[in-house]
C-alpha cells in the first residue's frame, strides 16, 4: 500500500510539477510569491520522494530541474537565497542537484555559466549578452529581446520584426528582470505609438524600484522590528502608487505580510488584534484586524502553491480577529 501511494504521488508530480508548468518568467503580472511558493514546495516534496525506496530516475531528474529553477527564480526576481533556509538542505547538496541538471540541459548550463564562473562569456563585458528570450506579451511591429550580460545584469533590445539587422542592446542594465521588462515596455510603447510621454510606465518603474527591496527579503524572517510596522509601511507605499502595476506589486507584498501576522497569531494561539496591539502604539480596532485577515486569505488564494491552500485556509479559520472590551473573543470575516 505504501509503495502504491508513493508511486501515485510520484506519477502526479511527474505530470504536474514540471518547472515550465509552475513558472512564467516573462510575465510580470503573475505573482512572484505564488511561483516561488510552487517551486519551493514542489522541490521539497519531490526531494522527499527521492529519498524513499524505489525512487525512479525520472523523479530524480525532476528534483534536479526544480532545484535549478528555484535558483533561477531567485536570480530572476533578485531574492536573497540560501539553500539551508529555503530548500531545507546544505548548500553543497543543493548545488549537486543543480550540477546534475545542467549536465543534462545545455541551455540551462549556459545560463548557469553566465550567473557564475562565466567560462563561456567575456567576463565583465557588458557588450557580450546571452539571449534569454522574447517578450510574449508585447504587440505591434517591434519585438523585445531580453538577455544577461557579462556583468550578470539584465538587458533588453528592441528589434523591428522582419528586419535583418543584428541586435543592438540598450545601454541600460538592471539587477532583476521586472525592472528590465518595465523599461523595455516603456521604450516599446514609445516606438509603437510615437509618443514621447512615458506616463504610467515611468510611475511603474519608480514604484517597482521601491518594491524590489521587499522582494529581496521574501525568504527572510525580519526580527528587527514588529511585523505590524512593516505592514503599515507597505500600506503607505501602496497608497502612494500611481500605476496599476505598482498597486499590484505592493498589494501582493501587503497580503504576504498580513499572512505572516495571522500566522504569528496562530502560532501563539492569540487573536490577530492581540498581535497588533503588542507591536504598535497605534489604536487597533476590529476593522483593522478583519482587513488584515482578509488580506491573509487573499495571499493564500493567489500567493501560494495551490497544494498548500486547504491547510492554510484551515489555519486561517482557526484564528480569531479581535475581542471585545469585556474580554470575550469576537470572530468575523
Amino acid at each position: 500500500m505504501m509503495r502504491e501511494t508513493h508511486c501515485t504521488r510520484a506519477a502526479w508530480h511527474l505530470t504536474h510539477s514540471r518547472p515550465e508548468m509552475l513558472v512564467d518568467y516573462f510575465n510580470p503580472w503573475t505573482p512572484m510569491s505564488r511561483q516561488v511558493s510552487m517551486l519551493t514546495h514542489r522541490f521539497s516534496v519531490v526531494a522527499a520522494l527521492c529519498e524513499q525506496v524505489g525512487a525512479d530516475d525520472e523523479l530524480v531528474v525532476l528534483r534536479n530541474a526544480l532545484a535549478f529553477h528555484l535558483l533561477r527564480a531567485a536570480t530572476w526576481w533578485r531574492i536573497d537565497f540560501a539553500a539551508p533556509r529555503v530548500a531545507g538542505m546544505p548548500t553543497t547538496r543543493f548545488m549537486a542537484h543543480i550540477h546534475a541538471h545542467i549536465d543534462r540541459v545545455a541551455e540551462d548550463e549556459s545560463l548557469f555559466d553566465v550567473l557564475t564562473w562565466q567560462h563561456h562569456m567575456r567576463r565583465g563585458d557588458t557588450s557580450h549578452v546571452m539571449v534569454l528570450g522574447t517578450d510574449p506579451l508585447c504587440r505591434g511591429g517591434t519585438s523585445i529581446l531580453y538577455g544577461l550580460d557579462g556583468q550578470r545584469r539584465f538587458r533588453f533590445a528592441l528589434r523591428e520584426d522582419g528586419a535583418g539587422r543584428g541586435v543592438a542592446w540598450d545601454a541600460t542594465a538592471h539587477g532583476d528582470f521586472v525592472s528590465t521588462c518595465l523599461d523595455a515596455r516603456a521604450r516599446h510603447s514609445m516606438v509603437e505609438t510615437r509618443n514621447e510621454a512615458l506616463g504610467e510606465w515611468e510611475d511603474a518603474r519608480i514604484e517597482h524600484a521601491r518594491a524590489a527591496k521587499y522582494h529581496m527579503l521574501h525568504f527572510r524572517q525580519d526580527t528587527s522590528r514588529p511585523v505590524i510596522d512593516r505592514y503599515i509601511e507597505v500600506l503607505g507605499e501602496m497608497t502612494r502608487c500611481r500605476s496599476r502595476f505598482g498597486r499590484f506589486e505592493f498589494g501582493n507584498i501587503l497580503n504576504h505580510i498580513a499572512f505572516l501576522l495571522v500566522r504569528a497569531a496562530h502560532e501563539r494561539q492569540v487573536s490577530v488584534a492581540s498581535v497588533l496591539r503588542e507591536g504598535t502604539a497605534q489604536p487597533i480596532n476590529l476593522r483593522v484586524a478583519n482587513s488584515i485577515k482578509k488580506r491573509a486569505r487573499a495571499y493564500v488564494a493567489h500567493g501560494v502553491d495551490p497544494l498548500l491552500q486547504d491547510g492554510l485556509d484551515t489555519m486561517l479559520d482557526s484564528v480569531v480577529s479581535g475581542y471585545s472590551l469585556s474580554g470575550q473573543v469576537q470572530e468575523s470575516e
